[in-house]
């Protein structure tokens, strides 16, 4: 029973924590700015923005609850949405 608690216990803190989605890089991307300009004008507060795994990202709130939203670079439309 040890060694199933062990190797389980191993696997789940070896596994990241969340894997967001993978973007293809785009030939023309949409400028940077516009995604965060169209974030902020939703009434969003922009905390971090970063580029990972060709996608945009955007880590910051919405009506105080915080968001973490990933765009698509080609078309700077919303992929997926985590809050909390």
């Amino acid at each position: 029973m040890k060694k199933y608690l062990l190797a389980t216990t191993f696997a789940a803190l070896s596994a990241p924590a969340f894997a967001g989605p993978s973007c293809t890089p785009p030939e023309t991307a949409m400028p940077v700015w516009q995604v965060i300009r169209n974030f902020e004008e939703q009434g969003g507060e922009v905390v971090k923005f970063k580029i990972d795994d060709a996608c945009y990202e955007i880590y910051g709130r919405i009506g105080g609850k915080k968001v973490e939203i990933y765009f698509d670079p080609a078309t700077g439309k919303e992929i997926e949405r985590n809050e909390s």
